[in-house]
């Protein structure tokens, strides 16, 4: 006895008019597929992105039959590491042609699932693998726009970026009205209304739900709908955001948990950077943020003691702050923005503040010379704004992104000298780094800032060359033993080379931390009192 096919297989597109939605990104696909036709295109891979169950896989396929391409298909998901994907990926690019003649299209799906820590450079190998393909390559990944950045960096400049977006409710409603009539079932209209607004675009799942309630019936009516619930949709993390910050319901909030598009970790650290933007109540303020304090605690219990703790993270993560917030009206973004325009020597009279669909924008009113501009434009960008070229306007959105990382980059090298600076007085104090930037250099500041003797003393001092003792490298281990080599006279050799290797290292270290040192100097003493 044959197994019936799921209706998700049984309605799978076959030929163009099969297609649901996404007009657009058919063709936009379609013609870079006719660009391989003479020679390969600057950018050689398209990337499919958008929510799941639309489409991108079967488009792909039917594309690549229509114009004569054999499709290579593999799962990105299976071959999650570098070596596998150099070793499976590399040579389905490499072979131009099957032994019958037919042309290759090789298709890598749910790129997603290389974003993760397990990718161990799985996304990288991609992206040396387009520069070598000689071949069409198709990459599809499950994912939207604000999620691009940073999960596919590697890639996203070499590859034609084509999005699918969620189909219609009457598209869906159509689809499956189709689907009744071919199976010889009455549905409800009512009920196709409702199975198309509850899948939020995902026409795989509104399939999935209409074969639930209606296999093996002949009629169905609005009381088979008890039959699904409602689903756990994937959405962006702005509407999550806001679904967490506008609900009144426990039960809506929490439910933001398994409808988010990136990890619980990270929507974490979206709701932290949001907090002053949505509550700007102070009192509100510190409810929320005192919930997600205990959110944290939480975390780390359940990481460390017991996972069933986690419970109670996601409760306060959700919950906490959705009833935290009572009359604030969300407009916390102001304050920050005036402090930003203020900040670079402006008035706010001079900016103008437009709502629109993608944020907030920032506009200046007139010309405000090259060194104003570098500052309110470093200002905006870090509270997550973007300039938009040719609009000459900045776009600050609603939900900002977690500005966490580009703090850490924009003080990489202001950090690197304090470390520098800190180290030096560590070894000239015979003290700890700890002590030596928590109690000494506090000290050492005032006294410079204050009496210029006192700086030329301390940059005298402070760049003396230390005298680091290297006699200690004659004892040192090292990696391989006398055994390892066939005579004593190499392995001294080999002894030699490793001393060298670390003398090198400590001179050059020496060196930056000098420079280093000099840098904050010349800081501090732009900073003096003295020097004004």
């Amino acid at each position: 006895m044959t197994t019936p096919q799921p209706w998700t297989s049984l309605y799978r597109p076959i030929k163009r008019e099969d297609f649901v939605g996404n007009k657009q990104a058919v063709e936009e696909l379609e013609k870079w597929i006719r660009s391989w036709r003479k020679k390969p295109p600057k950018k050689r891979a398209a990337f499919l992105y958008g929510p799941p169950g639309i489409g991108k896989t079967s488009v792909a396929q039917v594309l690549a039959r229509e114009h004569d391409y054999r499709l290579v298909e593999i799962n990105a998901s299976d071959t999650r590491n570098k070596g596998s994907i150099e070793e499976t990926l590399g040579k389905a690019v490499k072979q131009n042609v099957t032994l019958f003649g037919q042309k290759r299209m090789v298709l890598l799906d749910e790129m997603d699932g290389l974003s993760g820590q397990q990718d161990r450079g799985g996304v990288s190998a991609v992206s040396k693998i387009i520069d070598q393909t000689t071949n069409p390559m198709i990459l599809i990944a499950n994912t939207i726009e604000e999620n691009m950045q940073d999960r596919f960096r590697a890639i996203l400049k070499k590859v034609k970026s084509i999005e699918f977006k969620p189909v219609s409710s009457a598209q869906i409603v159509s689809k499956l009205e189709y689907i009744s009539e071919d199976q010889g079932i009455q549905v409800h209209p009512d009920v196709l209304m409702e199975i198309a607004m509850k899948s939020n675009g995902d026409l795989r799942s509104a399939t999935n739900d209409l074969e639930t309630i209606a296999s093996g019936k002949k009629t169905v009516s609005p009381d088979d709908l008890a039959v699904i619930g409602q689903r756990d949709r994937l959405d962006s993390t702005p509407n999550i955001l806001h679904k967490i910050f506008t609900s009144h319901d426990f039960r809506e909030a929490r439910r933001t948990i398994n409808q988010s598009m990136i990890k619980y970790d990270d929507l974490y650290e979206w709701i932290y950077e949001n907090i002053p933007i949505v509550l700007d109540d102070p009192y509100e303020r510190l409810e929320a943020l005192g919930a997600l304090s205990r959110a944290d605690i939480y975390q780390k219990r359940a990481k460390t003691n017991d996972y069933r703790l986690l419970k109670y993270f996601f409760d306060l993560m959700t919950g906490g702050i959705a009833f935290a917030r009572k009359n604030s009206k969300g407009e916390g973004y102001r304050d920050q923005l005036n402090a930003a325009i203020m900040g670079a020597g402006l008035t706010p009279s001079l900016i103008s503040t437009i709502n629109v669909p993608e944020g907030i924008m920032v506009k200046p009113n007139r010309w405000l010379g090259k060194e104003i501009w570098a500052k309110l434009n470093t200002g905006l960008r870090g509270l997550g704004a973007r300039w938009v070229y040719g609009k000459n306007v900045w776009i600050l959105p609603y939900y900002r992104e977690p500005q966490a990382k580009w703090r850490f980059i924009h003080t990489y090298h202001a950090r690197r000298r304090m470390n520098s600076v800190t180290r030096q007085l560590a070894a000239k104090t015979h003290t700890s780094s700890a002590k030596a930037r928590h109690e000494i250099l506090p000290l050492l500041k005032q006294m410079i800032r204050n009496n210029e003797a006192v700086y030329d003393d301390l940059s005298t001092w402070m760049l003396e060359t230390p005298d680091k003792k290297l006699g200690h490298l004659r004892y040192m281990s090292f990696a391989k033993k006398p055994s390892d080599f066939v005579s004593l006279e190499n392995y001294s050799e080999y002894k030699q080379r490793e001393m060298k290797k670390m003398i090198d290292n400590i001179t050059k270290e020496t060196e930056t931390d000098l420079s280093n040192i000099e840098r904050w100097l010349n800081d501090e003493k732009k900073n003096a009192k003295w020097n004004m």
